[in-house]
């Protein structure tokens, strides 16, 4: 009788115990639920976007179909989802300078920051640049002082501290200043994304892009479509773009991004 009253009082004992255990536990995966996806959206809802937008397509040598396209209708779409926009079309090099300056003082306030251009672009010694319209280039030593380094508006980008920045680069066409670069620079080359940034190429490291027989670019074309639908994060955006335009140029165009994101970020919300 006494051993059956034992057992009894040890199992009391023991079911509280875990009682107690499972209530701390509960209470500690209480405190660590996060806000979902729903909250997340009326938050970035709210928040500042700043962009640039930059297309150049009158070059005195080699001139492009689409880029002044692109930028007109990524400006539009960038604006209908909340971007206070800067259009800089077929600029020079102090116009496209300057623009940059602009855009770096705009950011520091916090939000998104988003950078795109659709041009010429070339590498030189594993350094990226954009060039203007107005950029003579006859020796390779000329590119650092008449075009504008991809890197620096990166620089300008990481030194914000805003929560999430976006650099998009449409400027992968075939090298027209091929006499002064080395036969496997083409394209563009790889880019580091800081902490908070994602960089988005229209085609992978040295490798060349379409400019496109319509009103954009391919890649410009699909990146619009899919900005446009609701609730598609930036990954999932990128994703579809990429296998849109795998598909149209037969695997020929490759789209590619390198990210260091540490947030989430919508371009059209609902």
């Amino acid at each position: 009788m006494k051993s059956a009253l034992v057992i009894t009082l040890i199992l009391c004992l023991f079911q509280a115990k875990a009682q107690q255990k499972l209530t701390a536990t509960s209470e500690i995966v209480r405190y660590e639920i996060r806000p979902g996806k729903a909250d997340s959206l009326r938050e970035y809802s709210s928040e500042k976007r700043v962009a640039l937008v930059i297309g150049n397509k009158n070059y005195a040598i080699s001139p492009l179909t689409n880029p002044e396209h692109d930028a007109s209708d990524m400006s539009d779409v960038l604006r209908r989802t909340g971007f206070d926009v800067e259009t800089v079309v077929n600029g020079t090099y102090l116009e496209m300078r300057d623009a940059v300056k602009r855009f770096a003082e705009k950011i520091k306030d916090g939000g998104v920051g988003l950078f795109y251009y659709s041009g010429h672009g070339v590498q030189v010694d594993g350094d990226n640049y954009m060039i203007p319209i107005d950029a003579v280039l006859e020796e390779k030593s000329d590119v650092a002082s008449r075009c504008v380094r991809v890197s620096a508006v990166l620089n300008y980008m990481e030194a914000s501290k805003n929560r999430l920045n976006i650099l998009i680069l449409d400027a992968c066409r075939s090298n027209p200043f091929k006499a002064f670069t080395r036969s496997g620079e083409k394209g563009m080359a790889r880019e580091d994304a800081p902490t908070g940034s994602i960089i988005a190429f229209s085609t992978a490291p040295g490798r060349t892009a379409s400019d496109g027989t319509g009103r954009n670019g391919i890649y410009t074309a699909k990146l619009i479509k899919y900005m446009n639908v609701p609730g598609l994060s930036i990954e999932q955006v990128l994703k579809n773009v990429r296998r849109e335009v795998m598909e149209e140029s037969k695997n020929q165009q490759v789209p590619w991004e390198n990210t260091a994101l540490v947030g989430d970020f919508y371009f059209t919300l609902n």
